[in-house]
């Protein structure tokens, strides 16, 4: 299938073949008709080789084996090395490989036997060109394998985030809805304006959970105006509150933090979102301290908590936690969670900042 190429493909596929046709082909010692012939063709073929790579190396191969059993040329098929490249990268690897087998067999079998009497120059020359063809395959079916494995990478990458964001999403909302949940149980059933408060606590969690959720999987669709704005700092208040409707007692600090880039900003959300998160999942009734500061070129986010009132204990494991420290590390960043001298648990990440 051909593809679009621009000017400076073409420029370099025509110095490429100006450069061989004067570094091996002239100066013309003889048949001047055959290499008049021959020479533009092989130009020609040359200049195929962005848009019909498989065209331009059969021609250019037949012109460069034509030339070198007339005497005409000593170019070890460098010009047909060239267009070989771009095809080793495009075509399928088995049947490619057979194909070429075939043809440096042919090739090297037509020397051997039409070649001149010169023996050792033909055999040098047979080598020389075996080795500039397969160093081409080599090279090529390297680039193919290694543009391949980054493909995999990425897409590895790109299922890691949206499990990371969907993980942060799902696991908050439903961590604040099992503690508001938990908390309505304990309500006296003939408390109905607190019991409704707690179910419209549960409800709006819900709701959010849900704009959370198409928002992140929006952000993986392939067109912009699909794509709703991720959270950052802006929204941190918003999130502080949440969690205080389930019961747990939030103070939240941001200083210096205007500015930032949004994909820090996201990040700074989701430490904070974690943090809070197994908070008032593992000690409910606790106080929760956020700070969030930008200092000497660092954002240092910090989410801790006094344990609760109920004995809850972090375990400090978790896909949450392993998901926010690949984050922090792909920005740069370090991240540390470990449990408090006095009580409780301590969140903290250094993310690098602005300037």
């Amino acid at each position: 299938m051909p593809t679009s190429i621009g000017p400076r493909q073409v420029l370099t596929d025509a110095g490429v073949a100006v450069l061989c046709v004067a570094v091996f082909w002239l100066p013309l010692a003889h048949s001047p008709g055959v290499a008049a012939v021959l020479v533009p063709a092989l130009v020609a073929g040359v200049l195929l080789r962005s848009r019909w790579p498989a065209v331009a190396f059969g021609v250019v191969a037949v012109v460069t084996l034509a030339g070198a059993l007339l005497g005409l040329t000593a170019d070890p098929f460098v010009a047909a090395a060239w267009t070989l490249y771009p095809l080793v990268i495009r075509a399928h690897r088995l049947r490619f490989s057979r194909v070429v087998s075939v043809a440096l067999a042919a090739a090297v079998a037509v020397l051997l036997v039409a070649g001149s009497t010169a023996w050792e120059d033909v055999l040098r020359y047979v080598m020389v060109s075996l080795l500039v063809l397969a160093g081409t395959v080599r090279l090529g079916m390297a680039i193919r394998r290694e543009r391949t494995e980054a493909a995999q990478r990425a897409v590895l990458e790109e299922r890691l985030r949206v499990a990371r964001e969907v993980h942060d999403v799902v696991s908050h909302s439903l961590g604040t809805i099992a503690v508001t949940a938990g908390v309505a149980v304990h309500v006296a059933a003939d408390d109905a304006p607190k019991l409704r408060d707690r179910l419209s606590r549960i409800e709006r969690t819900a709701k959010d959970a849900l704009t959370d959720l198409r928002a992140v999987l929006g952000a993986v669709r392939e067109r912009p105006a699909d794509r709703a704005p991720q959270p950052g700092i802006g929204d941190l208040e918003a999130l502080a509150g949440r969690v205080r409707d389930a019961g747990i007692e939030v103070t939240l600090a941001v200083r210096n933090a205007d500015g930032l880039p949004a994909s820090t900003g996201l990040a700074v959300y989701r430490i904070v979102q974690e943090g809070l998160t197994n908070a008032a999942r593992h000690a409910p009734g606790c106080r929760c301290e956020v700070t969030v500061a930008v200092r000497d070129r660092e954002v240092v986010v910090e989410v801790t908590d006094d344990g609760g009132t109920m004995g809850g204990t972090h375990d400090g494991g978790g896909f949450g936690l392993i998901g926010v420290r690949e984050r922090v590390e792909s920005l740069g960043g370090e991240l540390t969670a470990c449990p408090r001298d006095g009580g409780g648990f301590a969140l903290r990440a250094v993310l690098p900042g602005p300037g």
